[in-house]
C-alpha cells in the first residue's frame, strides 16, 4: 500500500474527527477512507481509531502515530518543496511576530541583508511581548523564547540564549555587596518578567514573592528599572549585555545561576510552506546560533 497516502489520509480524519469531513476534505468517497484505514491498521497490526456511528477517536496508539505522520508527512512536502521551487523566487508579504527587544536590537539589523537577498519579498514586523496566536492573527511566522508549539504549529530551534542575574552597582553597594550564594537573594528587591511561563520561578532559584517591587511584561523596561536600582533582575543576554557592557548594571552568580534558553520560530501546519516563509527561516538559523 501506499504508505504516505495511507497517512494522509489517517491524519484527515483524526483532525476532521470523522470519514465523512476527512472524505470530503481529501477529495475521495468514504468507502476508500475506510478501506485505507483498516488496510493502515492491518499493516502496523495496532488499532487507531475508536470507532462509532458518529465520529471517531484516537486510541493511545492512534494519537502517538499521529505526530509521527505529521512529522514525516511535513519532512516530506518541505522535500518536495524544495525541489518544486529552485527555479521560483520568493515572493509576497511575509508577517512576523517577534518579541520587541529581540526584533529591535537583532532582527531588524539584519533585515536590510535579506531584503537585498530577497527583493520581492515584503515583510511586516509585528514587535509584541504578548503572547501572538498566529493563526488567529494572520501571521505567517513567530520568533519565541523558550516556547512550544501547538498541534497546528511547526517549531524549529535556530539559536539559545542565556540568562544572567544582574544588578546596578548602586544597589550592590546598598545591599553590602554581591550575594555569595542564591539564598542570600531572599534580601534583595527584585524586579520580574511578568510574561514569562511559571514566573517568577528559574531554573536554579525561586523569587521569593515579598522580594518582587515590580514586574513588567517588557525587558527593556526591566534593564531601566533595574539601572535605577529598584532591584535585581534576571534577563536573556540579549537583552542585558548593553547594560553589561556600558557597566550600568553588572553581573551576579554567574557560576552558580546557569539557565539556557532556546529560540524558536513558529509556523503553521501546511502542506506545503511557503517558498518566503522557507527563506526566512533559512535566514535566521544561518544568521544565529547563540546569543
Amino acid at each position: 500500500m501506499d504508505m504516505l497516502n495511507a497517512m494522509q489520509t489517517f491524519v484527515a480524519v483524526a483532525e476532521n474527527h470523522g470519514i465523512t469531513a476527512a472524505s470530503e476534505r481529501l477529495g475521495c468517497s468514504k468507502a476508500i477512507v475506510s478501506r485505507t484505514l483498516s488496510l493502515l491498521e492491518e499493516r502496523l497490526d495496532v488499532r487507531l481509531l475508536n470507532r462509532t456511528t458518529r465520529r471517531v477517536s484516537l486510541t493511545e496508539a492512534g494519537s502517538e502515530y499521529l505526530e509521527h505522520c505529521r512529522n514525516i508527512l511535513e519532512q516530506n512536502a518541505e522535500i518536495e518543496s524544495r525541489f518544486a521551487e529552485k527555479s521560483l523566487e520568493p515572493q509576497g508579504r511575509l508577517r512576523i511576530a517577534v518579541p520587541v527587544t529581540f526584533g529591535s536590537q537583532y532582527v531588524a539589523p539584519l533585515l536590510p541583508k535579506f531584503l537585498e537577498r530577497h527583493n520581492k519579498v515584503q515583510v511586516d514586523l509585528h514587535m509584541s511581548d504578548r503572547y501572538v496566536d498566529i493563526i488567529e492573527e494572520g501571521m505567517d511566522m513567530a520568533i519565541r523564547i523558550g516556547a512550544t508549539g501547538s498541534d497546528s504549529l511547526i517549531v524549529r530551534k535556530f539559536a539559545e540564549t542565556h540568562h544572567k542575574l544582574a544588578a546596578s552597582p548602586e544597589l550592590i553597594k546598598k545591599m553590602g555587596g554581591k550575594p555569595k550564594d542564591v539564598s542570600e537573594l531572599k534580601n534583595w528587591p527584585s524586579i520580574t518578567y511578568s510574561l514569562r511561563q511559571n514566573s517568577p520561578n528559574w531554573q536554579n532559584f525561586r523569587v521569593a514573592p515579598d522580594t518582587i517591587r515590580t514586574s513588567t511584561n517588557n525587558g527593556d523596561t526591566i534593564v531601566t528599572l533595574a539601572e535605577a536600582s529598584v532591584g535585581y533582575c534576571y534577563l536573556p543576554t540579549f537583552i542585558l549585555n548593553p547594560a553589561l557592557e556600558r557597566g550600568s548594571l553588572v553581573p551576579m552568580l554567574e557560576d552558580e545561576v546557569i539557565d539556557t534558553t532556546p529560540l524558536y520560530v513558529l509556523y503553521p501546519h501546511r502542506r506545503r510552506l511557503p517558498l518566503k516563509t522557507r527563506v526566512f527561516i533559512d535566514f535566521m538559523v544561518e544568521n544565529f546560533s547563540d546569543l
